[in-house]
């Protein structure tokens, strides 16, 4: 799952009714098309964590991006997903991983033996869940030493514009004022639609409270950076789950809603081409003390 809360976490969240965030075979098509892939970064920090590798599960695995690429490096990998629509997904993509099962259910009953389990991984997921009931059963089901561990994602923002000519204007769009669009979107269009209240996002996870009291955690940052352009970046806006109520409280198509935000990211202004943008990345990981 993926969520960007806006620039003002204190504003009122509006929820508009009859849309469920994440359960509807269209938000399952668009993550699937349109989240960026696992960073290996994240790969790498769940591999060099965890002393097993037996069994990861991926929590609020919508339709597996985040699972499928630890199935080369664990001998079962299992995601789980309140969501009947992206479980769905998730096996169509994977019918021939052998060593990966998804499932329906609860993340707070999750379908695997006491003490099964080497890492329990979660991506943009912590800003939506009952931390304690997780907590709780994240001891029931690690093994000694198993490792949880949370991957977050900051919004995107532009550093480099490149453009059809090289020829200025003073009506070219610079960095600051497509940057500024971009939060507008965030703030503006969507004020009051995201979802997270816990403000964990905003924080890279840093106020997340360990697995057992007392006990030391491990954060890593760092920045990714990709070349894009404006309706590509549109399209990844609308994984957002703010952009789904958008749609369902203006009865708008997905189509419709890219259209309306690549023109507020123009601002009249056609001579974009491409756009790099950077974003903050990070994880936070506690591992499972017996008797903690």
């Amino acid at each position: 799952m993926d969520e960007h809360n806006a620039e003002t976490p204190k504003q009122e969240q509006e929820q508009p009714e009859k849309y469920d965030l994440f359960n509807t075979a269209e938000l399952a098509e668009l993550y699937s098309k349109y989240q960026p892939p696992l960073d290996e970064r994240v790969i790498e920090i769940v591999l060099s964590s965890t002393k097993g590798r037996d069994c990861l599960v991926d929590i609020g695995c919508g339709s597996g991006s985040s699972t499928r690429p630890f199935c080369s490096h664990f001998s079962k990998v299992i995601g789980v997903d309140y969501s009947p629509a992206q479980i769905d997904l998730a096996k169509s993509l994977s019918q021939e991983i052998s060593n990966a099962e998804f499932l329906q259910g609860s993340l707070y009953e999750l379908p695997v033996a006491d003490s099964s389990v080497d890492c329990i991984i979660g991506v943009m997921i912590a800003q939506f869940i009952d931390l304690p009931q997780l907590f709780e059963e994240a001891k029931r089901v690690l093994k000694p030493g198993g490792v949880l561990l949370f991957h977050g994602k900051g919004s995107p923002k532009v550093v480099q514009i490149e453009r059809e000519t090289e020829t200025e204007s003073e009506t070219d769009t610079t960095i600051s004022q497509l940057n500024e669009r971009i939060s507008y979107i965030k703030t503006g269009l969507f004020a009051g639609l995201f979802h997270d209240r816990t403000h964990f996002n905003p924080q890279k996870y840093s106020n997340i409270p360990p697995l057992h009291e007392d006990q030391d955690i491990k954060r890593e940052e760092w920045t990714s950076s990709r070349w894009t352009t404006l309706p590509v970046l549109a399209d990844y806006m609308l994984t957002w789950s703010a952009a789904g109520k958008y749609c369902a409280k203006h009865g708008l198509s997905s189509g419709e809603l890219k259209e309306k935000m690549i023109e507020v990211m123009k601002g009249g202004d056609n001579g974009m081409c491409s756009v790099r943008c950077e974003a903050d990345r990070f994880t936070w990981s506690a591992c499972h003390v017996t008797g903690g």
